[in-house]
Parts: structure tokens; sequence; C-alpha cells
């Protein structure tokens, strides 16, 4: 058993190969206890922070439930509690350095990278990055999980990563996090995205190192057909650049007026149907990290048929989440 107590997961490459493994077993057996009614209060009486610097619903739902069932408790620490929010009367540091005396864990939505560095780098208790501009490590743990209990094993599974058009702007993060997935687990990845829309070319130099002794394979391409064909999975998502997402919050996550004009032009040609689909494996499964843009990322008729697998997916952030904080914060043996 990988011992990860006191550890921070700011991003995938913050865990070897074995202890992702380890947290994906750990993940299931939590799921499987919580499935015939065993309970698992592995953090009794222990606080996680949550400081949630974007909207969430998923995350911010998984994580605050994952503490009630492990026995211990989550706070919501947003702009209206915190001093460094709207009032903006408190060093950042110090802020951190305060709440660290207070609690076992903090859980950060950030919408600037170096403000989630900046808090692992002076908090003494585990942090968990729960999504930023660069990296979504959670939802990569909650895919991948998925993605074994559907299918097995990861290695040698081929998995379609395809843009999808929509309105608003998430971050890269979880293309940036499932790339170093792949290179940590082994399974073949092939991202399709307009160009200008390719994710973190060093993070795929990173799991491309990765994969050259787990046998995965990272790559790039610009076509939906090219992606898809001979796949297991299609997981599909809408992403921007971090300094367009960190614009969000000024621009309602709709990009400034000439970023606006140029996506607008992609609309009708970079949305997941049946037909794209159909040219993967006569089995293949559709995700969805969620919240989705249905009709514009991928149709209705993809996300109600049999082989879609978005919920449970979603159901998993909740399993994978209580694994990473019981290891992290001490309560698992």
């Amino acid at each position: 058993m990988a011992n990860l107590k006191g550890r921070d997961l700011k991003g995938i490459a913050d865990f070897s190969r074995e202890e992702i493994q380890n947290t994906l077993e750990v993940s299931g057996l939590l799921k499987r206890e919580l499935e015939i009614g065993r309970a698992h209060r592995l953090l009794e009486g222990k606080s996680l922070g949550g400081i949630f610097e974007t909207p969430s619903t998923r995350t911010s739902i998984s994580f605050e439930t994952a503490m009630t069932q492990l026995g211990g408790h989550m706070l919501w620490l947003d702009e209206h509690r915190l001093w460094v929010g709207a009032a903006e009367e408190e060093d950042w540091p110090d802020t951190i350095k305060t709440i660290d005396r207070y609690l076992d864990g903090i859980a950060y939505r950030a919408i600037r990278r170096e403000r989630l560095d900046l808090a692992a780098q002076v908090a003494r208790i585990p942090l968990i990055n729960a999504s930023c501009p660069v990296e979504h490590p959670c939802q990569a743990f909650a895919d991948a999980m998925t993605m074994i209990e559907k299918k097995g094993p990861l290695q040698k599974a081929k998995v379609a990563f395809l843009w999808g058009w929509r309105t608003a702007n998430p971050p890269a993060g979880l293309t940036n996090s499932t790339m170093l997935m792949a290179g940590k687990l082994g399974f073949e990845l092939v991202i399709a995205c307009p160009p200008g829309f390719e994710p973190d070319l060093s993070i795929k130099a990173e799991a491309d190192r990765e994969a050259s002794s787990s046998g995965g394979s990272i790559k790039i391409v610009h076509s939906y057909e090219e992606a898809v064909k001979g796949a297991d999975f299609i997981n599909v998502y809408s992403w921007v650049s971090p300094a367009v997402f960190a614009k969000g919050l000024e621009t309602h996550f709709k990009g400034d007026p000439e970023f606006q004009a140029a996506k607008a032009k992609l609309k009708n040609d970079w949305c997941v149907t049946k037909k794209v689909v159909g040219q993967a494996k006569k089995d293949a499964l559709v995700m969805h990290c969620m919240p989705i843009s249905r009709n514009t990322e991928v149709t209705d008729e993809v996300l109600n048929s049999p082989a879609s697998i978005i919920f449970d997916e979603a159901e998993n952030r909740l399993h994978t989440e209580k694994a990473i904080l019981a290891l992290t914060m001490g309560g698992y043996r």
C-alpha cells in the first residue's frame, strides 16, 4: 500500500504509476463498501476547506459528500468568507498559513495556477487540485476508474479525446491531465481539436516520457475521423488556453469579442454525432465530464444512447475523491 499521507495532488505527475493504481483500487473498494452499506468513517473529526473560485456542480458536491461519508466535514471558504476575496484585505500566503492551523486538508479550484502553486508551497496540510487552468487530476482519476470498470485494464485501450464546440470556455486542465494519465497507465490517447486549440505541448512531452515505459502513446490530430478509428472510448470535452480561461470571470466565460468571432466559425464542424461515434469500435463508449452543451459539443442522440456512460463517470468523482482524501489526509490503512 502506497503511503500518500500528507501529500498534495496538484497534478497527475505528483503520483507514481503505482500510487495511481493503488488510489484507483481504493476507489473501487470504497465504492463497493458504500453499495453494501458498510460505513467507512476514515476521516472522523477531520475538516477539509473548499476554496472554489469558479462555479462548480460535480466537484463541489462530490467533495462535500465525500467528506461526510468519510466521517469528516467540509467548510466553504468563498470570497464572502475570506478576506482575500472581494475585500482583498489579506495577503494570500497569510490566509493559507492561517487556515492551515485549523484544517486537515484543502480542496482548491483555482482560476489561476500560480495561486494554487503558492498555496501548496506554504500549506503544511495536503492540498488537492479541484481543477485549475492547467490540470484537473480528480476528473482524470474518475475517468480512468470508469473506463477500467467498463472494459478492464487500460493498457492497449484506445481513447479518442474530442474537442466539441460550446459557447463557454472551460479550461484545458482535463485534457492535460488525461495526457499524463495515458502516459502513466499505458493507454493510447488520440486528441482531436481545431488548429490553435492544442493542449500544452510541454505537458505532452512529459506524458510522452512516461508513455515510453508504460506502453502508452499520445497523439494530437485535427480530425474526428483519425481520432475515433478503432477507439474503445470517446471522451468529449471543450477547452481553451489558460490565458483565455483566466479572463473567464470578466467575460462570463465566453472570451473577448475577437476570440468569440474566431471560435464561432468552428461551430458546425466540431460536434460529436452518431455518425462520428459509428466510426469507432462497435462497442465504443461515450464519456463527458459535464457540464455538457448538448447538441453543440455532442448530440442528444449520442448522450441518450446505451453507449453513453456520462453519469457513471460523474458518480465516480465521489469514489475517487474519497480515496484521494482518505489516503492523503491519513485515514486509510
